[in-house]
């Protein structure tokens, strides 16, 4: 009895607790996803990527939205255009009135005109005198020539009258001497004696004479060589005074030039024209009759351009890893798009970009601005499509973009996500990258280092 009831009810048990063959196929099931798993973790590539957050702007600095400013101190005197009109470059946009004392004189330009035509009429009279002045030390300097050697040559002249006289002296007292005894010894008159007397004063006076007037030679020579030399110093002092005249009035000359074409310039700035082509999109200072200063804005005027970027934000975290040349996802607002940062490849609605600047200096919030630009390389071979026309996407919309880095497995990302590790940097940059729509390149040097190599590559800008 009790080992027929054994042998019905050990049967009964193990059936009881065999497992059924759902879960058996669960656990084979399980085994398979961990196993498929592990293998994707392994083998499943991940493209690693650098967020940030930005808006559409222009690269050329020549072509971004720029602002009017006002050149002077002045009041508003009426508006050219309308917010929404389109302008060319040199268009007038606004006219300014003067509020200085100094500028009120409507005709001040034609009176400066008029002083500097009175200078220079001026310095023509001064100019011809110094050539009046330059001939007379010319003549004089002749004067001298002629004057001393004929001074000279009267002096010559006195010495020899000076040389008769003594001679006809030295004669007259030898006959003086001759008559005299000749009288003594009853030979000659006393008539006769008189005479020879009265040579002998005549030949003494003559001597004095001739004395004299070369004394008076010799003074006349250098009265004639001083008064020569006196009147050309003077002459040559006055020449030298009209220059220092001819200097100052050109000086003088040199200051009204530079207030005319300062006049002419402020005359040019009281009408406000437009820098460059494009529409005005905002009017900052209000209607006429408004007082403003100098540098106050005015209007903003968006050039009409092709130029297309977008400036993201990035931490700086991460903005080491951030190199010219990197390629860039872009998703802009208004644009729907589903991305997929690890595989970029299956991401639709956004756009392909490339690095071109990383601002070396943050915005002072610890963050760095990245300058990305279209990838037309990637445009042109037709991998993906242009950005949308500057017509739609206007410079301002908000952009997100997907700063692409190396490729990794699943799993070293899920590793790294999860200990906080920033992204890895195995190689260089991309090596070329295009600047523009037009098609124009240049080339610019950069390296990065891998362990002790050094690998320079150049980048097409």
């Amino acid at each position: 009895m009790t080992t027929r009831y054994l042998s019905e009810f050990v049967p009964q048990s193990l059936q009881q607790v065999q497992s059924s063959n759902h879960y058996q196929r669960f656990a084979m099931l399980l085994v398979m996803l961990l196993i498929t798993s592990v293998l994707c973790l392994v083998f499943v590539p991940w493209q690693q990527s650098v967020t940030g957050l930005g808006e559409v702007t222009v690269f050329s600095p020549s072509e971004r939205p720029q602002t009017v400013s006002a050149q002077m101190d002045g009041r508003i005197v009426r508006w050219f255009v309308n917010e929404g009109d389109t302008v060319k470059a040199g268009d007038p946009l606004v006219e300014l009135a003067e509020i200085d004392n100094y500028f009120l004189d409507t005709d001040l330009l034609a009176r400066l005109k008029g002083q500097r035509q009175a200078l220079e009429a001026k310095r023509l009279a001064i100019g011809s005198g110094m050539g009046s002045t330059a001939s007379q030390v010319g003549s004089l300097g002749q004067y001298a020539k002629v004057a001393v050697p004929a001074a000279t040559q009267k002096i010559e002249q006195s010495r020899n009258k000076l040389k008769a006289a003594q001679q006809a002296l030295e004669t007259a007292q030898l006959n003086h001497a001759r008559r005299q005894e000749l009288f003594a010894q009853g030979l000659r008159s006393k008539r006769d004696f008189e005479l020879a007397e009265l040579d002998l004063a005549k030949a003494q006076a003559e001597l004095g004479v001739a004395q004299r007037d070369v004394t008076v030679a010799e003074l006349e020579q250098g009265k004639t060589t001083y008064e020569a030399s006196a009147k050309i110093q003077e002459s040559e002092a006055k020449l030298a005074k009209s220059q220092e005249t001819l200097a100052e009035l050109d000086k003088d000359l040199l200051k009204m030039d530079i207030e005319i074409a300062n006049m002419g310039h402020r005359v040019s700035q009281r009408m406000v024209k437009a820098p460059i082509g494009g529409q005005v999109v905002r009017i900052l200072a209000l209607g006429e009759g408004q007082t403003v200063k100098e540098s106050t804005s005015l209007a903003v005027v968006v050039p009409k351009t092709t130029d297309q970027a977008v400036a993201l934000t990035i931490a700086d975290f991460n903005a080491p890893l951030v190199a010219v040349g990197r390629p860039v996802r872009i998703q802009f607002s208004g644009w729907p798009a589903l991305q997929f940062s690890g595989w970029p490849s299956i991401s639709v609605g956004t756009f392909a970009g490339t690095v071109a600047v990383v601002d070396a200096l943050d915005d002072g919030m610890n963050r760095y601005r990245v300058l990305v630009r279209p990838d037309w390389k990637r445009i042109k071979a037709g991998k993906d499509k242009p950005w949308p026309s500057p017509k739609y996407l206007r410079a301002g919309t908000q952009a997100h973009g997907w700063i692409m880095l190396d490729t990794v497995a699943l799993g070293f990302e899920l590793w790294r996500q999860f200990n906080g590790f920033p992204p890895s940097l195995k190689k260089a940059p991309a090596d070329t990258y295009i600047n523009s729509a037009k098609g124009g390149v240049t080339e610019e040097t950069s390296s990065t280092k891998e362990g002790n190599k050094v690998y320079r590559t150049k980048q097409k800008v």
